[in-house]
Order: C-alpha cells, then structure tokens, then sequence
C-alpha cells in the first residue's frame, strides 16, 4: 500500500495568506518542506480523504492524477476539507474520458443541498453516499471505516480507518480528543499507520483540536492498548504556522517520541 500526504497545513495553510508573523517570513525564504497546503491524503491511485482549496495544486505540482480518482472520502463541511466546486469540473466540457461516477462519502451537511447546487446539471458525474461513524464501506479494493472525531458542536465530523492487502492505517486529521467510542473501536484494532493532527504544536489546544501533549498522549494510549504494530508508521500532520517551528524544527522535536514529520508530497510505504 502506498498512502501520499498531498497537504500536511491547517485551514490558513503555510505560509498563511496575508500574514507577516516570522513563522510565515521564515517559511518564504526557506521554501522546501515548509511550504503546506491544506490538508489532503491519497491511498494508491484511486482514493483520496478530503478535497481542499489546494487540490488543483496537488495534481498539477504534486502529481496526484485526479483522472484515475474513483473514491473521495471527506471528514467535514469547513472549506480546507471541503471544496465542491472542484466536482462541477468532472463533467463535459471540462473532463474527458471519465467513464465511471465519481463515488463520495461523507456526513449528511457534506454531501448535502449545498453540493447538489454546486454540480447544477453535472449530478449524473458524481455518486453520494452518507457515511455513517463505524459502518464499514467497501471502496474497491480497500474498506473505509469512518469514526467520530471530536471537531465541530454542530456538526459531525469524521475520520477514517483504511484497510487494504493486510495493512491497516488511521488517519485523523481535524480530531480533537476522540470521544470514548471512538476510542474502544480504534484499541480493538492494530495499526501499520496512524497518520494524527498536531494543529497547534506547543499550544494548548483542550477543545476541536491536538496539540504536542494531546498528540503524545494519544500515541501512548493506542501503544498501551497493543493497537500499534511493531514497525508502525506513526505521522504527524495538519500544522497551523502558529506552532512557530519549520520544518527541521518540528522533526527534531517530534523524533524524540518517534513521530515522524508530514510535509506536502510525503509518501509512505507500506
């Protein structure tokens, strides 16, 4: 299995649009590794977690071919997850040669009345499905679970679980600290990879999202709980440019705990 992290930034990405903080200035100058775009991930060819702002850039810069995309799984409504815009462009005259519907998964406000609007008289392109926490959909030759994070009051915001060719990995991006049923469903299980938000770094963050603290805490609890495999990949992602480091500065921070720094393009191999 080969998962490709296409955005590794919260919703103002890195450098932020309109900042002047050093984070951001340092960033410009540095380019490489420190330069992210929202928050997005690819498993193979054909199945992708969330369609951000930044998908145009993702397929043109990073190479992830949108043509060969069957299945998208989104967590939430809020626009750096979320852009359904994009999908208006998978019918003529725009896309040629796509054969098959585009087959989407989320929660009722994601694939709801606003997105139907979106796509106008293109519906017939794309295939909603609503995702419900811890039912299990078989897309191709993977199985997505979603599961409950801990994000929004008035919404319910998801992440998932991929499983396929024995490999099982965990992304969560936008979690909060999971809610108990999440968390007695992702101990049953034992993951190759987990791939979790660290959107504030060094700043607490006690509601909506994970910090340095909450992330660690987290990565001891599914150790405790035997759900990590020896060899596991275990990925930090989704940075807001106010944790104040770069990307060298998070790695070195981050390895001590042998986490492993996302950054925009990273492939994993499973």
């Amino acid at each position: 299995m080969e998962v490709t992290i296409l955005g590794s930034a919260a919703a103002d990405g890195w450098p932020a649009c309109f900042c002047g903080c050093e984070t951001c200035r340092r960033a410009r100058a540095a380019g490489g590794k420190n330069i992210r775009s929202r928050a997005s991930v690819q498993f193979g060819p054909n199945h992708r977690i969330d369609l951000p702002p930044d998908t145009w850039y993702h397929e043109a810069i990073l190479g992830a071919d949108l043509f060969e995309l069957q299945f998208l799984f989104v967590t939430h409504s809020h626009q750096d997850h979320w852009s359904p815009g994009y999908l208006e462009y998978l019918r003529p005259p725009f896309a040629h040669g796509r054969t098959e519907p585009l087959r989407v998964y989320g929660n009722a406000p994601t694939i709801g009345a606003r997105t139907y609007g979106t796509l106008a008289n293109g519906a017939e392109s794309v295939i909603f499905t609503e995702a419900k926490p811890f039912e299990p959909i078989q897309a191709g030759e993977f199985v997505f679970t979603p599961i409950r994070a801990s994000h929004m009051k008035d919404e319910e915001c998801l992440c998932y679980v991929a499983s396929s060719e024995g490999k099982t990995v965990l992304y969560g991006s936008d979690t909060g600290w999971f809610p108990d049923d999440t968390w007695e469903f992702l101990e049953s299980l034992r993951f190759d990879c987990v791939i979790h938000e660290c959107t504030t770094g060094p700043n607490k963050c006690e509601t909506y999202h994970t910090d340095f603290d909450h992330l660690f805490a987290a990565k001891d609890r599914l150790e405790k709980a035997g759900a990590i495999s020896p060899d596991c990949v275990f990925v930090a992602t989704h940075f807001s440019h106010n944790v104040g480091f770069m990307h060298d500065e998070l790695e070195h921070i981050l390895e001590q705990r042998r986490i492993l720094t996302a950054y925009d393009g990273m492939k994993i191999r499973l």
